[in-house]
């Protein structure tokens, strides 16, 4: 659980950190952060499949792994309601 545990909040600070690693390029960013989050929802399955409610733990690392797509896709539904939305 130790092992997957750190590799579930190391996916996580990735995905948060990536905008400041790739700041020349936005579109690699959006797509690292993306793929990061699914890998980390995939580690999250995956605990929780092998350790029932203690994998539960895992959810430690959402708000870091999930706060770029969901940033982006706050920004698709505005600027999909109205365009003045749109930077």
């Amino acid at each position: 659980m130790k092992w997957l545990l750190a590799t579930s909040l190391i996916v996580a600070i990735a995905a948060l950190s990536i905008p400041w690693i790739f700041t020349a390029n936005f579109d690699a960013a959006t797509h690292a952060s993306v793929l990061l989050a699914i890998s980390w929802i995939v580690i999250l399955a995956v605990g929780i499949r092998l350790f029932g409610k203690r994998g539960l733990w895992l959810l430690i690392g959402m708000p870091m792994a999930l706060y770029w797509p969901l940033w982006f896709l706050a920004l698709i539904v505005a600027c999909a309601s109205n365009r003045n939305y749109c930077p």
